[in-house]
């Protein structure tokens, strides 16, 4: 019976240890395949560098009293409005479907941001979840919500027709 428990030990002790030396060679991959990427992020580095530089000198060159501060460093590509990702469309359609009178994109933007806990958004924040509110009306126009053809278009919940819009 002893000669049994200690295959059995030795077993389970060579699974754990392939098993970690398989996870080691993966992060070892992993980390080689980052390290190679090393150089080109560096040569990236050093252009945005220069190139913010550059901006910095044109800005300053335009408006004298411009200070680096005063535009602060975004990342690209990213969700940056208050509004949880995917979200901002289902509740535009939500503040649509209980409204009593025609909204603009502005006035349902603002009301999202107001539900939200942002009485007063700056305007890169109003115009960002404007045109995500914009990009779920029009995709949805003619089957949820009805649009007046006018400017700036006004929208409504097509379960209520009975709200005119102001011409």
């Amino acid at each position: 019976m002893g000669l049994t428990n200690f295959q059995h030990a030795l077993r389970k002790k060579y699974s754990a240890l392939t098993g970690e030396l398989a996870d080691i060679q993966a992060q070892i991959g992993r980390i080689q395949q980052e390290q190679a990427r090393l150089p080109k992020l560096e040569a990236r580095a050093q252009k945005l560098g220069a190139l913010i530089g550059s901006a910095a000198l044109l800005l300053r060159e335009v408006s004298s009293d411009w200070e680096p501060e005063q535009t602060p460093p975004i990342r690209p590509w990213t969700h940056t409005i208050p509004i949880p990702f995917g979200s901002c469309g289902r509740r535009g359609l939500d503040v649509l479907r209980k409204a009593t009178t025609a909204m603009t994109v502005r006035q349902i933007a603002t009301e999202v941001l107001k539900q939200a806990g942002i009485d007063k958004p700056d305007s890169a924040t109003l115009q960002k979840t404007q045109n995500a509110i914009d990009s779920t009306l029009r995709h949805n126009r003619g089957r949820a919500v009805e649009a007046s053809d006018t400017y700036p278009a006004q929208w409504r919940s097509k379960g209520k027709p009975g709200i005119a819009f102001d011409l």
